[in-house]
């Protein structure tokens, strides 16, 4: 196991920002988790785990305590008839587990290609884009206790999943080092999402899983920021998941406000519309950090900006928010606390 100190984090995240670890451990098998669990417990230093640094935002001080960086990335598909199960390390690249399920003709992620991340990350957040979620198609994590440093194994009811969250999300002393997924074989692709839809309907054939993640990509690079000397998490804040009473209201005051009728009763909508047609703030700036002028769902951070600056913007954004609409909305990006 390979333990260093004083390790600049910003270059580990897709934000580019945050100050140092004070202790920093890459872990590629499951018996270097253990010690690195081991280690942080025994020196009474609180431990976070760091994939691929696609979600978060990470404070200027740093983080004071022990950082696991997960590069566990074996993968293995292995047949169950009329369905398949990928199981991949925590640290396996979420695109290339996309890769490998649609290399063997695999259905059901296909819909969240272009995500950065990890394959961990993505049970942790619950990811989901284009009409689809992580959550149908996750079998068990196999995960450490760092409290215990017990191992076991979380199953889908187990999980928790909810929107952007997850039982992982919500109890970070579980470490989780493997990931099952169950696959179909043969199922209909999903292209009803409204930018599927349009390229189904220019006559762009898509006919497997690996037509779908092509297209899915090729619409997400026309929506986030590719500029080498900018960092962003992507999406920084959550749609808002509000009641049917409340979104009447605002369907009568913002007419066109699209709306989305959930199981529960509630109502989602789009983040992206309030701030786009009610507030106007696309290519909205506050010093250093903007948010995209093709997506304002998106922060975007110039170099040399600090973890202050974004959340002065996403402070700022809060508050304008609430003052149109009475939505208290919340971050989709998890913030780091220094220790």
């Amino acid at each position: 196991m390979n333990v260093e100190t004083s390790v600049p984090l910003a270059p580990l995240t897709t934000f580019r920002i945050g100050g140092l670890a004070r202790v920093y451990i890459p872990i590629h098998t499951e018996e270097e988790a253990e010690s690195a669990v081991a280690l942080a417990r025994d020196r009474g230093l609180p431990l976070f785990v760091l994939g691929a640094g696609s979600n978060i935002l990470i404070p200027d001080s740093g983080f004071d305590g022990v950082v696991l960086h997960m590069q566990m990335r074996e993968m293995t598909i292995e047949d169950r008839g009329e369905h398949a199960e990928l199981i991949a390390g925590a640290g396996a690249l979420w695109e290339d587990v996309v890769d490998a399920a649609c290399v063997h003709g695999l259905h059901g992620i296909e819909n969240l290609a272009g995500i950065p991340g990890t394959l961990g990350g993505a049970a942790v957040q619950n990811i989901g884009a284009y009409g689809a979620e992580f959550a149908p198609v996750f079998a068990y994590a196999d995960v450490l206790d760092s409290t215990t440093g017990a191992k076991r194994r979380i199953t889908k009811e187990e999980a928790l999943f909810a929107y952007r969250t997850s039982t992982f999300k919500q109890h970070s002393e579980l470490v989780i080092t493997r990931i099952a997924l169950t696959l179909k074989k043969n199922a209909s692709l999903h292209t009803q999402y409204a930018d599927l839809a349009q390229v189904v309907e220019s006559g762009v054939a898509l006919a497997t899983p690996a037509d779908v993640a092509k297209v899915v990509r090729a619409i997400r690079a026309r929506k986030f920021p590719a500029g080498k000397d900018e960092g962003t998490a992507g999406s920084f804040f959550k749609n808002p998941i509000i009641t049917q009473a409340l979104a009447a209201s605002l369907v009568e005051q913002f007419p066109g406000l699209p709306t989305f009728p959930l199981e529960n009763g509630m109502v989602k909508i789009p983040l992206a519309w309030i701030l786009d047609h009610v507030l106007s703030l696309k290519g909205y700036a506050k010093g250093p950090v903007r948010l995209y002028e093709k997506q304002p769902l998106v922060l975007v951070a110039q170099a040399g900006a600090r973890s202050a600056d974004v959340d002065a913007l996403a402070n700022d954004i809060c508050a304008r928010v609430y003052e149109a609409t009475q939505i208290t909305i919340e971050r989709e990006v998890e913030t780091i606390s220094a220790r």
